[in-house]
């Protein structure tokens, strides 16, 4: 009995090992552990605030992210992401050819995982670092409503600092705040994103630099503009013989702005007052456009420096008369309603011209465009006076007349 109760326990303990292998077996076979990689992993970096005791700042030359492979269980790995997993490089731990040991761990399942990274480290260049300050520049882009420029620009501060590495707040030529005034009438206050430009005007990244206030208030302000034209006056006459041709210069008008009253009253820019006495030559005057003097509260639309120099120059030429026969066949019947018959007694009509030489032996018949207003006239003979279209440059001597009979 003692025998048959001793050989059924251990014929059950051993049914419990070889349940227990079988189990075990089973177990590998259906879920057995297998290895898995992840790449491209960020890297965040710990400690940075070292540096700043060095007054050092870095750059990633290599290792920003990270390949590993995980080894465990198939029912864990085959459901793990690379969200599971965070990396981590500790600047305080960099060697001496700064090379930061890369650490891996997993957010769950820790304990039954195997991470590999193959040693993998993170790459970084040293830099000092650097401080600066630099004017906020504030420019505007589009075009005011017609009628309306800009007159002022402010910036609320109007000095930021900038600190990052030395070699790339050294390429920082200025600091923008860009304002867009386009179809604008009336002021405006607004808050805008401060951007660093180069001295090639590319835009720098703020990835790794930074303003102590990367937005400002910038106030900009508009005022009325009205175009006026530019005189000149002349004083004294050329020498005998001589005519004053025409006054030439450019801009002819200037867009000036100001305040609305003070722009009502100005109708004109007087530019100078050219001396042409006894002159039997070209007289010439250069206004620097920085030289022109306005009334008070009123200015350019455009800087002094693009409107540039003003040459002014009064033409003086040789005075020439000169008789001009016109065929009275070229005289032209104006308001002749009663279809009246018109004989002239003579074949030509004298017109005595006298003025600039250039402009007066220029004149043709055509140009005078002669004219009798018959609307005047009844049947007889009569001393008629002829209409003559005036020419610049050029005077008609008195009055230019003939005879015609009317039938």
């Amino acid at each position: 009995m003692k025998e048959k109760i001793g050989n059924n326990l251990v014929l059950k303990i051993f049914s419990v090992i070889f349940a227990f292998l079988l189990w075990v077996f089973v177990i590998n076979v259906d879920n057995p552990v297998i290895t898995r990689s992840f790449s491209d992993v960020p890297v965040d970096m710990l400690n940075e605030q070292v540096l700043d005791d060095l007054n050092q700042t870095y750059t990633i030359e290599d290792g920003d992210t990270v390949s590993f492979t995980v080894r465990g269980k198939k029912d864990i790995v085959d459901q793990l992401k690379k969200s599971d997993f965070r990396a981590t490089a500790d600047v305080s731990s960099m060697s001496d050819v700064h090379a930061i040991p890369i650490q891996v761990d997993a957010l769950k399942y820790k304990e039954q995982l195997e991470i590999d990274t193959g040693n993998a480290t993170v790459k970084i260049v040293l830099e000092d670092l650097k401080s600066d300050q630099f004017p906020v520049t504030v420019k505007v882009k589009g075009e005011p409503a017609s009628g309306y420029t800009v007159t002022d620009q402010t910036a609320s501060p109007n000095l930021v600092s900038v600190s990052g590495p030395k070699s790339t707040i050294s390429q920082i030529d200025e600091v923008v705040a860009e304002v867009d005034v386009s179809g604008l009438k009336k002021d405006v206050t607004t808050t805008q994103t401060l951007k660093c430009y180069d001295s090639d005007g590319e835009e720098i990244s703020q990835n790794d630099i930074t303003l102590d206030t990367k937005e400002i208030h910038v106030h900009v302000q508009l005022s009325k503009t009205k175009t006026v034209p530019f005189t000149v006056k002349t004083k004294g006459s050329p020498a005998s013989g001589y005519i004053l041709g025409s006054v030439t210069y450019k801009p002819k008008e200037i867009e000036i702005t100001g305040n609305a009253d003070d722009l009502d009253k100005i109708d004109e820019i007087e530019l100078a007052t050219l001396d042409i006495s006894n002159s039997a030559e070209d007289v010439e005057k250069t206004i620097k456009a920085s030289e022109i003097k306005l009334p008070d509260g009123i200015s350019f639309v455009k800087d002094a420096s693009d409107i540039g120099n003003i040459v002014i120059r009064a033409n003086i030429e040789k005075q020439k008369e000169r008789t001009l026969e016109i065929p009275v066949s070229q005289i032209t019947l104006e308001n002749n309603t009663d279809n009246y018959d018109v004989t002239f007694d003579d074949e030509t009509i004298e017109v005595q011209l006298t003025g600039l030489q250039s402009a007066v032996d220029g004149v043709k018949a055509k140009d005078l465009n002669p004219k009798i207003d018959m609307s005047l006239y009844k049947e007889g003979t009569h001393t008629v006076q002829v209409q003559l279209t005036d020419i610049d440059n050029v005077s008609i001597k008195g009055n230019v007349s003939t005879t015609i009979t009317v039938k």
